[in-house]
């Protein structure tokens, strides 16, 4: 069964259980963290689009790519997935989600947004490994980490249920399909994986 990545953290929100994962074989380039930490000082958290951005996705050529180019790839998808949950907005997800994984995060926005949360999240890639290459599905193990993961109230800016779940490491079987009458990749499914 497919499980998105945000839809994992808010059921995680809820049961308060943060997931752990193990590495994999293509290391992160020194430059691929970023960290971040709640507000400081309460403030409203409006909703509203995000800026559009350059579409790397619309760039990258059809498969199989290289582990530079996934890398590449789930960088930039994490950054957009990021500010979208940040912001509480759906408008812009088609242009990097499709399938399965568009469903559920908007599903799951939808639902923030109906309590009046924000998920603040970041992601920091440590390692992928590629399982399937083809011209137009690119099937990898993931493994990443957050350097922060909590809930805001939007109306307060105050963080809910105690800054749960929190950093955590994760691992993901993802998936991401190059789509021929548009020439984008895009990120299609991802699935929990606890390795082994």
């Amino acid at each position: 069964m497919i499980a998105w990545r945000v839809a994992a953290a808010v059921a995680a929100m809820i049961a308060s259980a943060p997931a752990a994962a193990c590495g994999s074989d293509v290391p992160a380039p020194a430059s691929a963290g970023r960290t971040s930490s709640p507000a400081a000082s309460p403030s409203p958290v409006a909703a509203g689009p995000t800026a559009p951005v350059t579409q790397i996705n619309r760039t990258m050529p059809r498969g199989p790519l290289t582990p530079a180019q996934l890398r590449d790839l789930v960088k930039y998808f994490e950054d957009r997935l990021s500010e979208a949950y940040a912001a509480g907005d759906t408008s812009h997800l088609d242009d990097f989600l499709a399938g399965p994984e568009l469903t559920g995060i908007t599903a799951t926005i939808t639902t923030l947004n109906s309590r009046h949360q924000r998920n603040i999240f970041h992601v920091v890639f440590d390692t992928l490994t590629i399982t399937s290459a083809d011209p137009d599905q690119m099937i990898f193990r993931l493994v990443d980490h957050t350097t922060d993961n909590h809930f805001v109230d939007s109306t307060t800016g105050q963080v809910v249920n105690q800054g749960y779940p929190g950093p955590q490491a994760q691992a993901f079987m993802e998936f991401f399909s190059y789509n021929t009458a548009n020439h984008t990749w895009y990120w299609t499914g991802a699935q929990s994986d606890t390795g082994q």
